[in-house]
């Protein structure tokens, strides 16, 4: 599915140099003129941004000076970008008594969603491919998590209902399938299905109570710390916190998510001797100033991200027939969890919500976290413990992340959605 360029580093000459900064300037400029076609059509700039790659990819070949290996860069560019894709959507979402009822629901159908789709998906792995029960659904897990770095920037026309059902769910989606993939991870290198657990259970509880503390200390710190230059020292803390928290296994995205939503809703969070700390007015600016840096900054890693994601792209991995039938039957088993989710859980969202269910950034981060080899606690290499399977055709990754955006976008053009402000203003014509 992928390709990598294995060539020496070359040192780049001054004019070498400012080609590479044109390309990169380049490459914002056509990201932003894709996402306002995107505004236009319902098309997802991701799928735009991923051929981009391509091409662009296509055209190196013919410039053997400009080949390098982009791989090292994916998972850089997808970690960031997931931290603060995730931050821009927790920035968007209210908590209130009102909307206690849809939370739950986005995160029954979130956690449901991923356990309902490994269910459907590994037996294919194990009957068609030949992998061991244990791996197929290990390898099922990235594709059955929904990837917020494509939802969230799909969905802001939808309906308030529909839009925050979507963006809770793929929000819990990813924090729920790094979860399960790492507890995979864990009870097939050590082989104690009781030990992980426990300790699944004591970090999931620590990852909690951590984030909750460090989301209302962050808040506190950001009001009494005096110097001009925040907001960046801000986000290198968050990015900070996060690859510490990965170090010591803990679920670090659920700090990203609390301190979204403790910034967007600290009515809730900043009573009794907290809450004349900071006047309203204060955390509006705060929220303001998080929210237009956090939304920039989610606009250029994801452009890079998937751009390189495209430039990795090994284009003779679709020609296979046996990879795209088996893409496809993922795809359908994908869609008859989510149909019977939505009709059990969600029968105010309206039919739209079925079709957005794309796979992307965070399926592609955790098939490629899928470890080669494993070490103990004492840092000992453990024999024989790579979960890598040969049988797995990467392919179906590729094929399965652009099915499901093709399909979110064949429905968002298909419904022709229509935003809040769009109904407000039709009704007010009525009245």
């Amino acid at each position: 599915m992928l390709k990598a360029h294995q060539e020496t580093p070359i040192r780049f000459a001054s004019m070498d140099q400012y080609i590479i900064i044109v390309a990169l300037a380049a490459c914002i400029v056509i990201s932003y003129f894709f996402s306002e076609i995107s505004k236009r059509t319902n098309v997802p700039s991701v799928l735009m941004l991923i051929v981009a790659g391509v091409l662009l990819g296509k055209l190196l070949e013919h410039f053997p000076t400009y080949k390098m290996d982009f791989m090292p860069y994916l998972g850089v560019l997808g970690t960031v970008g997931l931290i603060m894709i995730v931050l821009e959507g927790a920035l968007d979402l209210e908590l209130s008594k009102e909307k206690r009822g849809l939370i739950l629901r986005a995160t029954i159908i979130a956690l449901l969603g991923i356990l309902g789709s490994m269910a459907l998906i590994a037996p294919i792995f194990h009957f068609l491919l030949g992998m061991e029960w244990s791996l197929s659904l290990l390898y099922s897990t990235p594709l059955a998590v929904i990837s917020s770095a494509i939802v969230i920037p799909s969905v802001n026309k939808l309906l308030d209902y529909d839009k925050e059902l979507l963006i809770y769910e793929s929000c819990l989606s990813d924090i729920f399938g790094i979860m399960i993939f790492n507890l995979m991870v864990s009870i097939l290198t050590t082989h104690e299905v009781k030990q992980s657990l426990g300790e699944f259970s004591l970090e999931v509880l620590a990852t909690v109570i951590i984030s909750l503390l460090i989301g209302v200390g962050l808040v506190l710190l950001f009001k009494f710390l005096n110097a001009k230059v925040k907001l960046f020292f801000f986000i290198s803390i968050l990015i900070l916190i996060y690859a510490l928290g990965k170090m010591i296994h803990l679920s670090p995205l659920v700090l990203i998510l609390v301190f979204g939503l403790v910034l967007k809703n600290n009515h809730l969070f900043f009573r009794g001797p907290l809450k004349n700390l900071m006047t309203r007015m204060e955390f509006k600016k705060m929220e303001k100033d998080f929210h237009i840096i956090s939304r920039e900054t989610a606009f250029v890693l994801r452009t890079f991200f998937f751009i390189v994601f495209g430039l990795t792209i090994d284009l003779s991995s679709l020609v296979d027939l046996e990879v795209l039938i088996i893409s496809l039957m993922v795809f359908v088993g994908i869609l008859l969890v989510r149909l019977v989710l939505l009709k059990g859980f969600a029968k105010k969202a309206s039919a739209v919500a079925e079709y957005v269910a794309p796979r992307g950034l965070i399926t592609i981060l955790l098939f490629y976290g899928i470890p080669t080899e494993s070490f103990d606690k004492n840092g000992d290499l453990i024999p024989n413990s790579g979960l890598t399977s040969s049988l797995f055709e990467p392919g179906i990754i590729l094929w399965v992340v652009i099915i499901t955006g093709i399909y979110m976008t064949y429905g968002l053009i298909k419904s022709g959605f229509k935003s809040s402000e769009d109904v407000l203003d039709e009704e007010a014509d009525v009245g």
